[in-house]
């Protein structure tokens, strides 16, 4: 009798621990930490529809094509490195505005032409360079100066700024150099002001780039879109910037010398799908009879040939682009909240990139944030919130029982 007590005293005893370290265990499981759901992404990049038409570069030239706040559309030769010619005066340019700011409208101080200006302008003539004629005690001011170097190319009136601004041609050209280090111009040198020296040499690729960073300064972008202009003594001067108005071209600067041919490198506004958008391009080592003019005609082909090619890529609202997933197995698509659109052309591929809380705990309702999708191509960024198609729940208790 005692026996039987004694057994069913440890039985209960038994029956109490196991019942304690259940309870304990069924404590533990549901106080600990659900383990945090994990992301796999649906698509990496989002694909420009194939386009009917093409951009075919023009042979015989180095060439850049490239579409403003989007990237570079084509290239031919984009590296290699030729003689500038008057291009060099894009440069010379901007160290001046750079030292010497102008906002539109201001005429900047006023600059005494020297007899030592006129006797260059008389020997620049005579070597005939592009020169504009000048009087001793005549006075431009700075704004009419960049007038003369950039609308009929003054090859003498860059010279004459080059010695305003720094003493000496050195000490400019030594500026031209540092600036064209500082904006990452790994293919530029330059040996003069006014690119009547072959040793001024750059490469499509990096006249593209400068190009865009001219053309965001005001002052300069107003003198480049100008037909003529009135000198005190040299009276009205021409743009030798023939395609100005043409198929929307807006400047900015040619070039050309026998040592390497007609460079153009030019900036044309267009209309895609509504938006409006600023074509730049980069032509150098035109040769033949007529380079000049021929590259000019190219820059126009080039312009409506890229116009043609853009289009714009729209991601709907509600597009997957990842999946959630609970340690339990449940899962639930992420998707967009609101449509994107992003100017490409066919072929191209946007990147996507999905961002998801760090602070994300279950359950998740249907419909809630939870990160963020950024959709990149180029220098384009559009971003949406990212939300869930529909619920995640926490781990049932069975699972969270048998899962340590």
């Amino acid at each position: 009798m005692r026996a039987r007590s004694r057994a069913l005293k440890g039985a209960g005893v038994l029956l109490l621990v196991v019942v304690v370290l259940a309870a304990g265990w069924v404590a533990f499981a549901l106080s600990r930490a659900v383990p945090a759901p994990t992301m796999s992404l649906s698509a990496t990049t989002v694909a420009f529809p194939p386009s009917s038409h093409s951009l075919s570069l023009p042979h015989g030239v180095d060439s850049a094509i490239a579409v403003g706040g989007v990237g570079t559309v084509a290239s031919s030769n984009a590296n290699l490195v030729t003689p500038l010619a008057s291009v060099t005066k894009i440069m010379s340019t901007l160290v001046i505005l750079h030292d010497h700011p102008l906002t539109v409208g201001a005429s900047g101080p006023a600059i005494t032409i020297t007899p030592a200006d006129v006797a260059t302008y008389n020997t620049e003539r005579v070597q005939q360079d592009s020169v504009v004629p000048v009087r001793d005690g005549e006075q431009l001011t700075e704004f009419q100066a960049l007038e003369a170097i950039l609308i009929p190319s003054g090859d003498n009136i860059v010279q004459l700024l080059a010695n305003w601004d720094s003493g000496s041609t050195a000490a400019f050209v030594a500026k031209m150099n540092a600036m064209a280090r500082a904006l990452g111009l790994h293919h530029t040198h330059y040996a003069g002001p006014s690119g009547v020296n072959p040793g001024s040499v750059s490469s499509p690729a990096d006249q593209l780039r400068l190009a865009q960073i001219a053309m965001r300064n005001p002052t300069f972008a107003s003198i480049v879109a100008m037909p003529q202009a009135t000198l005190p003594v040299a009276g009205v001067v021409y743009n030798v910037n023939a395609d100005l108005g043409t198929d929307g071209i807006i400047g900015i600067k040619t070039g050309w010398l026998p040592q390497g041919g007609a460079c153009f490198v030019f900036a044309a506004k267009a209309h895609v799908a509504r938006a409006k958008v600023t074509i730049f391009g980069a032509l150098e080592g035109q040769q033949g009879g007529s380079p000049l003019p021929t590259a000019l005609s190219l820059a126009e082909h080039l312009v409506k040939a890229t116009g043609s090619v853009l289009q714009m890529e729209h991601v709907p609202a509600g597009l997957k682009v990842a999946t959630l997933s609970s340690a339990a197995g449940a899962s639930v698509a992420l998707t967009t909240t609101s449509p994107l659109s992003l100017l490409g052309w066919g072929g191209a591929r946007a990147r996507l990139k999905v961002r998801v809380s760090s602070h994300l705990s279950l359950p998740l309702k249907a419909g809630e944030d939870v990160g963020e999708v950024t959709l990149t191509f180029g220098s384009e960024r559009r971003r949406t919130a990212l939300q869930t198609a529909g619920t995640l729940p926490v781990p049932s208790l069975r699972w969270r029982l048998g899962h340590f």
